[in-house]
């Protein structure tokens, strides 16, 4: 990749990441450690270092497309109702939208367009399915569950990274491409047998 290109991606990478902080400190921080547990996961499947750099990245700017929906609906202490929930689904192609205005960032559009697509094509939107959804969009949908999953949320609790593990290995080959749930288990420490090793 040229060099020049990589400094003009870096740079509307860290302009585009300030927004989440507009939004809401909570979601600031969940895209770093998605960004940061996506790397991580992309280095363990051994994917070559111009993916590992799209994949934490993008990661950063995951959730671009929440940028105009109504921050009271986000900060509801309460689930949301249908109509609100389809209102929601529509921050893949929002931020996709963002980044195909942003010239050197056009290319990596499809992977913030398919972070919510499902490995079982039941996702949204395209309904994309298995190796049809980009491997980054892949990497970033299992890195965002498990922390989102393992962050309180203003309507409901947490649950602990062992559970979370647990949830992904369930979910693995329907929701989530199971390489993808596998790589990341390992960089958490844990063993498909269930016990966990080390989850710092």
């Amino acid at each position: 990749m040229h060099v020049g290109l990589r400094e003009r991606q870096d740079a509307a990478i860290s302009a585009l990441s300030a927004i989440p902080f507009v939004l809401s400190p909570l979601s600031a921080r969940h895209c770093e450690a998605t960004a940061f547990l996506a790397a991580r996961t992309a280095n363990r499947l051994k994917l070559d270092e111009a993916t590992i750099f799209r994949i934490e990245r993008v990661a950063h700017v995951h959730d671009i497309g929440l940028m105009g929906i109504d921050l009271e609906m986000l900060a509801k202490r309460e689930p949301l109702t249908e109509p609100e929930f389809d209102l929601l689904r529509l921050h893949p192609e929002r931020g996709a939208d963002i980044l195909k205005a942003t010239p050197c960032l056009a290319d990596w559009a499809p992977i913030v367009r398919s972070h919510h697509e499902r490995f079982d094509g039941k996702g949204y939107p395209d309904q994309l399915c298995g190796l049809e959804i980009p491997i980054e969009s892949r990497v970033i949908a299992v890195a965002d569950a498990f922390h989102a999953m393992t962050t309180p949320q203003r309507w409901r609790a947490m649950i602990s990274p062992f559970a979370a593990v647990q949830e992904l290995f369930r979910c693995a080959g329907t929701q989530f491409d199971p390489d993808v749930v596998d790589a990341l288990t390992e960089v958490l420490g844990v063993r498909r047998a269930g016990a966990v090793a080390n989850t710092a």
